[in-house]
């Protein structure tokens, strides 16, 4: 009798454990993920950035395939897209999916035109909008893998994880589009007073576990990435 009893606490036990994780799951999550931490089955492993890849056709003609998760489709309207592929004049090929998904086949000339379209939105709208408070400066190469952030010793480990994400997800957007495939992005934290590199993030290590706050950042960015571009090619037209 002691033995049934036992197991049905033990049983009661397990069933308030389950529905307390679940119902505390975000939570937790969102611990772990503010951290930089991935935790597989807990944090959100899903694809964090688009991807891409290059093809070649029988004549020779160079696209790039650039892969965009729901995260990120999601927030591109049927609108957005009818007019990226209408200003495009037949060099770019959109198409979305149930999932949410979109796939954009971009001609390689054109994709050179969009990459000069994101450089200039970054350099003039997006990296400044960055720099304030401790942030002093951020500088990058020519293909936005490498950033170097000069700030004051001040800030929190927190408060440059959730900076490095951003960074991360302005190199991944310019990399996807240029057809750069798995493409690490690296973010050197110089410190102000002494010039000194203090720490170094790579995104490879930081993707699925990227702060939660940056991820939503990510997603507007992309959106008005997408906005700029129609906006500005339209213009052009």
């Amino acid at each position: 009798m002691k033995l049934i009893k036992r197991i049905i606490l033990l049983v009661v036990v397990i069933a308030l454990c389950v529905m307390c994780y679940r119902h505390f799951k975000p939570q937790i999550a969102g611990f772990f993920t503010d951290r930089g931490i991935s935790v597989p089955g807990l944090t959100d492993d899903t694809e964090v950035f688009p991807s891409s890849r290059t093809v070649t056709d029988e004549e020779g003609h160079v696209s790039v395939i650039v892969s965009v998760p729901p995260t990120y489709g999601d927030s591109i309207t049927d609108e957005q897209l009818e007019q990226l592929v209408q200003n495009s004049e037949g060099r770019l090929v959109a198409e979305k999916h149930e999932d949410g998904s979109v796939t954009l086949t971009i001609a390689s000339e054109y994709r050179d035109e969009l990459l000069s379209q994101m450089s200039s939105y970054y350099d003039d709208t997006v990296l400044n909008m960055l720099i304030e408070d401790k942030v002093i400066s951020i500088t990058h190469n020519a293909d936005y893998s490498a950033f170097s952030v000069t700030c004051d010793s001040s800030m929190s480990e927190s408060e440059l994880l959730t900076l490095s994400g951003k960074l991360f997800a302005i190199g991944k957007f310019y990399g996807s589009f240029a057809g750069f495939e798995n493409e690490s992005i690296r973010v050197d934290i110089v410190n102000s007073q002494s010039g000194f590199i203090t720490n170094s993030y790579v995104s490879d290590d930081m993707a699925s576990g990227l702060a939660s706050d940056a991820r939503n950042w990510a997603v507007d960015t992309f959106d008005n990435i997408v906005n700029t571009v129609v906006d500005t090619m339209e213009s052009a037209t």
